[in-house]
């Protein structure tokens, strides 16, 4: 045998718990199930049967179970029932006695004669189309006291049972004896055979809705077979307990029945899915039950022979019993079962030995009493414990999810703290850089700009030393602040602001405009921050600024200067008019020309376009920049310095 799983030491595992309450349930079951008639009473195992509408037919002594479906078409209608008074029944005064019969199975329509009148019906004067189904349920008929005759034995009881092929019609065992002695038996066959029933019906259904839901949320195939068996089953139930179904007989029977042949296909593929087991033989009896069932139950219905359904039952019980120990098997050759394996495969073979009973009682009449069908609790008691495992499962669903999202919030966490160290550690590295690469911007204006204009007068001091003129080393100096200044002004944190940037630059400018005596017209207003426009940036338009206006003091001949700026939805932009001279048609074609080339090397690094036009009079310079264009690592200053 495979090992058992592992239980703290001194404690009793639950499944011994549940095969003890198991065995006695077993006892509970053969208590109640006894073919002995209670104190008081007597059990009528023989009537006389008769064909009222074959008179012609002479009576026959039948014992009970007398069914229908077992006889000749001529016992296929109705039936008369001539019940012996037993001798052993007797009574001194009718008026003070009170008896009763006790019919735990009979149908599917009846009525009961007491010496000659009726005193009890179920369906008989129904239509015949209607489906009356009364075999379901235990029936204490009172014998009136004023219908008794004085002397007991002169007593006639008559039970005319209409038949319905494949539903087992006909009369069973039944008691007569006192109201008291049968009273008490018949709540117990109304516990066990209706309200039992029910019961089985409202769990079976919240089983299987609770499957479902469970399914729906964990999208395990464990849960939707449970769903699909426990359905199945709630149907048949359904229809069990019901004394007057809507549907016809033909669906009822096929429906009823393929019900059941489900439920068991679908029980047999759950049970396999729990062993964690992918079997092929389990596997291709269960389909074999779900898929071929409704053909064979078809072929039933319409042969009208019952011992087609027989065959089919046992071919049930069958396949469940083969299932089961294949299974059983199967878990020997691979290891050790868990807990709630060997619990489940405990109540499964209680439920299959419930079901072999009652077919052997109910469908092969063997001896035994068939008053109380068996199967009913070993389908709740299995239904029990699948909820419990149910639970089980789910719990330990929720706890891995849970101890997953635990762990998995730590590794999140862990994650997290790494991704913002390296993220520090980048933007440090980045502002090293950014540190690194202005250093090295600052390094190359200062030995393009200013330590250009400082080696110029180095030199012209050391050629021109006898005939030096202090004026020009002073306008050189200057020049050569003016770059410093410019280079201070670009470290400003203007943020991409044009008008402020363009401020700054006109405090720069404007003493040599008014020095030059030209007006400044000053039309700067606020437009969109330009991305484009850091450090680096500033000190290109700083540049390119530079070169225009040292044109327009130089060359322009101009009186007035005019600086703009505007915007639309895609651009903006900043132009610069004079009006000079105007630019020669053949200055404007030679962009080699250096201070053009630098106006539009420095204009690309700034990703803005350059337009130079005819002002009429003097010179235009437009600067068209992208409102959306971010700085790229490519805008590096390669432009030369304007001189």
């Amino acid at each position: 045998m495979p090992p058992l799983p592992e239980h703290t030491a001194g404690r009793v595992p639950h499944y011994v718990w549940v095969a003890l309450l198991l065995l006695g349930l077993l006892w509970a079951l053969h208590s109640v199930s006894r073919p002995s008639a209670p104190e008081g009473a007597v059990t009528l195992r023989q009537a006389l049967a008769s064909l009222p509408q074959q008179p012609q037919e002479p009576p026959q002594r039948v014992a009970l179970p007398h069914i229908l479906d077992d006889q000749p078409a001529a016992w296929w209608g109705q039936v008369d029932y001539q019940l012996d008074w037993p001798r052993e029944l007797h009574y001194d005064d009718p008026a003070q006695t009170r008896l009763a019969l006790l019919l735990p199975r009979v149908g599917t329509r009846f009525r009961v004669l007491l010496n000659g009148q009726e005193i009890y019906q179920v369906g008989w004067y129904a239509a015949p189309e209607r489906n009356i189904l009364s075999a379901w349920f235990p029936y204490l008929v009172n014998l009136p006291p004023g219908l008794l005759h004085p002397d007991p034995q002169h007593n006639t009881i008559h039970i005319q049972v209409q038949g319905q092929l494949l539903e087992r019609s006909g009369l069973w065992p039944l008691q007569i004896g006192y109201h008291s002695a049968l009273f008490e038996r018949h709540q117990v066959l109304e516990v066990w055979q209706v309200k039992g029933t029910w019961m089985m019906l409202i769990s079976s259904l919240l089983m299987g809705l609770l499957s479902l839901h469970l399914w729906r949320t964990l999208r395990e195939r464990l849960f939707l077979l449970l769903a699909l068996a426990a359905l199945a089953h709630t149907v048949r139930l359904a229809l069990s307990v019901s004394l007057e179904p809507v549907l016809s007989y033909g669906w009822y029977f096929y429906l009823h029945r393929l019900a059941f042949t489900w439920y068991v296909g679908f029980f047999l593929l759950f049970v396999a899915e729990l062993l964690v087991f992918r079997d092929r033989l389990v596997h291709g009896l269960a389909w074999f039950l779900i898929a071929f069932g409704p053909f064979w139950l078809a072929w039933t219905l319409y042969t009208q022979n019952y011992d087609f359904y027989r065959i089919w039952a046992a071919a049930l019980a069958a396949c469940g019993a083969i299932s089961l120990l294949w299974l059983l098997f199967k878990a020997r050759q691979r290891g050790a079962f868990d807990a709630d394996q060997i619990l489940v495969l405990l109540v499964a073979v209680f439920t299959l030995a419930t079901g072999v009973r009652d077919f052997l009682v109910v469908q092969l009449n063997f001896p035994g009493d068939a008053d109380l069908r068996w199967t009913s609790l070993g389908s709740l008691a299995l239904l029990f414990t699948l909820s419990w495992v149910l639970a089980q499962r789910a719990t330990a669903s929720t706890r891995e999810v849970y101890r997953l999202n635990q762990s998995l919030a730590g590794t999140v966490a862990k994650r997290e703290a790494e991704l913002r160290q390296a993220f520090e550690q980048l933007r440090a590295s980045e502002q090293q850089r950014a540190i690194e690469g202005e250093r090295r911007r600052l390094m190359r204006d200062m030995h393009d700009g200013l330590g250009s204009q400082l080696v110029q007068t180095l030199n012209m001091v050391r050629s021109q030393r006898d005939t030096l003129d202090a004026a020009s080393v002073e306008s050189m100096i200057h020049h050569a602040l003016d770059e410093l200044r410019l280079m201070l002004d670009s470290l400003e944190p203007m943020e991409g602001d044009l008008a402020t940037i363009l401020g700054t630059f006109r405090q720069r400018v404007e003493p040599a405009l008014v020095a030059a005596g030209i007006e400044l017209d000053w039309q700067v207003q606020d437009v969109p921050v330009l991305a484009t426009l850091d450090a680096q940036g500033v000190m290109h338009l700083f540049r390119c600024m530079q070169e225009i206006f040292a044109n327009v003091v130089k060359h322009a001949q101009a009186r007035r200067v005019c600086v703009r700026t505007r915007h639309d939805e895609v651009h903006v932009y900043l132009s610069v008019t004079d009006d000079g001279v105007g630019l020669q048609r053949q200055q404007a074609r030679q962009p080699q020309q250096r201070g053009l080339s630098n106006l539009r090397a420095r204009a690309g690094k700034l990703g803005a376009e350059l337009r130079f036009f005819n002002a009429k009079p003097g010179t235009g310079v437009e600067f068209a920049f992208p409102i959306h264009r971010t700085l790229t690592p490519e805008a590096v200053d390669t432009a030369p310095p304007i001189k």
